[in-house]
């Protein structure tokens, strides 16, 4: 009760209705109606932040497997190209070898059946 009346006085000395505005209760009744239909700004904002998520992940899962693809394919022509360069350095060590070594020429040359003149060759009869 003393409390009360204490709050009655600072009231009375703070409070000035002067400068309130009062709501008719028809028109309060109409704005809180309309509040509760419409969605809140945040909604709006969550739900575009969310799309703008999505395409954004979309771009970077088809990015990524695309990346993905490519790594694979980059690997698998490294390695036929190191074949390659492995089977070339062998072939042109040989090509060096024949041209060089007289000994390579002539293991060749009776490889495919050749002999020198005055030879003679043994052949197996079965």
């Amino acid at each position: 009760m003393i409390w009360r009346c204490y709050l009655s006085k600072v009231a009375a000395t703070y409070w000035d209705n002067t400068h309130t505005i009062s709501i008719p209760v028809e028109t309060h009744a109409k704005t809180a109606q309309a509040q509760t239909n419409a969605s809140p700004q945040w909604y709006v904002f969550a739900v575009i932040a969310s799309m703008t998520f999505m395409l954004c992940m979309a771009i970077n899962l088809r990015a990524f497997s695309e990346m993905s693809a490519e790594i694979e394919q980059n690997e698998r022509l490294s390695l036929a190209v190191e074949q390659l360069t492995n089977e070339s350095i062998g072939l042109q060590g040989e090509v060096h070898s024949l041209k060089t070594d007289s000994h390579t020429v002539e293991r060749e040359a009776r490889k495919m059946g050749m002999s020198r003149r005055n030879e003679k060759v043994l052949v197996p009869m079965n």
